[in-house]
């Protein structure tokens, strides 16, 4: 079976999973299993993949499906890895629900692409990275100099800022593209990610709630930090508080040298706060 494959291939610092990241992983990870099992008794990828042909004539379903099937191991690999990269910092910018909504927004714009462009095409486009690629655009826009580290032919270590992440990876998929006559499919479903992920970031109410979410998220930090402030100042009162009620018992002599330490240090702290 042909298949129309395309995947993100980079490779830098990661982080843990936030919670749509687990879940997209788990998700794309059993249904390839699915896949492989059910292809060999009924044309799966061609019903939950995207047909051109097909979803014109109105299997729009799978413009959904398609983001969870894929074309082989190191394929899916490859796309689960750049989701953990990426995603877990982009999710945490956005929030779960949002970043869901963008996830399949990119997804199914990528598809929406394919479908235009390769009108009439029978070949099934299998894949997250049209999704993948938006979440790309996010993390640049979100963290434009943030540094990530590629591993280019040869295993050989490049280290770009995450914008010139995006114009390199947009950059290639034009040349592929072109020297395939614009007639690859998978290539077309990048360039849709990555402009529907544009668009998506760039839409008034969205820009609004993103910095609705960031000003909350601001809020709550000072909010943590003032909290965990009020914490340490009463401690240190309470240390303090303790070896002077010794020192009135006993005088100064009575404190070790380890405790006025400890109080001439908890007195400036205090200061400081």
């Amino acid at each position: 079976m042909e298949l129309a494959r395309f995947g993100a291939a980079g490779f830098g610092p990661g982080r843990s999973a936030t919670p749509a990241v687990r879940v997209l992983i788990l998700a794309c990870a059993g249904i390839y299993l699915l896949q492989v099992v059910a292809d060999r008794f009924f044309p799966f990828t061609y019903w939950f993949g995207l047909v051109p042909a097909q979803a014109a004539r109105g299997a729009v379903w799978q413009l959904a499906t398609y983001i969870f099937l894929h074309g082989g191991l190191m394929h899916l690999l490859f796309n689960l890895l750049a989701l953990w990269m990426f995603g877990s910092d982009v999710e945490e910018r956005m929030g779960t629900a949002r970043f869901l909504r963008f996830w399949f927004t990119t997804g199914i714009g990528a598809g929406l692409v394919a479908v235009v462009f390769g009108w009439g095409e029978a070949v099934p486009v299998v894949g997250a990275s049209g999704a993948i690629f938006g979440v790309l655009v996010a993390f640049a826009k979100f963290f434009p100099r943030r540094p990530v580290t590629l591993l280019v032919m040869f295993f050989l270590p490049v280290t770009l800022q995450a914008r010139m992440l995006v114009l390199v990876y947009g950059a290639i998929e034009v040349m592929v593209l072109a020297q395939s006559g614009m007639r690859g499919l998978g290539q077309l479903a990048h360039l849709g990610g990555i402009l529907f992920g544009w668009i998506a970031l760039n839409l008034p109410g969205w820009t609004a709630r993103l910095k609705g979410a960031r000003a909350r998220a601001r809020s709550e930090r000072r909010l943590n930090s003032f909290r965990a402030g009020d914490e340490e100042r009463r401690e240190l009162r309470e240390e303090i508080d303790r070896l002077l009620e010794k020192v009135s018992r006993g005088g100064m002599a009575s404190l070790t040298a380890v405790e006025r330490r400890r109080l001439v240090d908890a007195s400036e702290r205090l200061k400081r706060l």
